[in-house]
């Protein structure tokens, strides 16, 4: 990095920063950030995405809005944050054949930070919840008014630029990581979103298949 570049990167608010110069401060925050800065950014994306993954799902009647608030920090942070170590490894690896100078660390690092957008769209979210639960989840048998078509609008579109700008994020991202073109970190993160789906189909079908065992084994010993 640049004397110049560090100028503009501001040391105290990489949150801010990321929006509006991406790779620059990703680099910055590589050199410049401790691993935990990285993971605990990571952690808060993983709960805000978390929260954005219950948009449009049916409403639980049996839980609280608190409730449903609270298993979605321990389940996103998580899920997140495995996701990303398991796409972090398969970056490494695809991206090594392309010359990429990343390795594990600096890619689970750099796909932390790329969830920034979600963070910011977290109060958003959660107020959007508390506001008109209606529009955000799927509950029958409620009347609509126009607002409530208006805050389902409005709020889709947020959704919808939050997640446009978490994947040009990601490319950007790879792309500083590994030192190699946007193209080839595009293509990277194609053929490693394709392994990790298959990898965490495959866990997920064996860990069924393991319960389901377990079950039957239960039932054997006391029947």
């Amino acid at each position: 990095m640049t004397a110049q570049q560090k100028m503009h990167i501001d040391d105290r608010e990489p949150v801010l920063s990321i929006m509006v110069k991406p790779r620059e401060t990703i680099r910055y925050t590589l050199n410049h950030k401790n691993f935990s800065y990285s993971l605990y950014v990571g952690a808060i994306g993983g709960f805000a995405s978390a929260l954005i993954t219950l948009y449009g799902t049916p409403y639980q009647y049996k839980y609280s809005l608190g409730e449903m608030v609270y298993s979605s920090f321990i389940t996103g942070v998580l899920y997140y944050l495995m996701i990303n170590l398991i796409l972090a490894a398969l970056l490494s690896a695809i991206g090594s054949v392309f010359k990429g100078k990343g390795n594990v660390k600096t890619l689970f690092q750099t796909l932390c930070l790329t969830s920034i957008p979600y963070i910011w769209l977290m109060p958003i979210i959660l107020f959007w919840m508390q506001l008109a639960p209606q529009t955000f989840f799927e509950v029958k048998n409620i009347a609509w008014e126009m607002t409530d078509y208006l805050i389902l609008y409005v709020g889709s579109f947020f959704i919808l630029a939050a997640s446009i700008w978490v994947f040009v994020l990601n490319i950007i991202g790879v792309s500083e990581a590994h030192q190699i073109s946007k193209w080839k970190s595009f293509f990277i993160l194609l053929l490693a979103s394709v392994f990790s789906s298959i990898v965490l189909g495959t866990f997920m079908i064996f860990l069924k298949i393991d319960y389901r065992v377990r079950i039957y084994t239960f039932q054997l010993i006391y029947r």
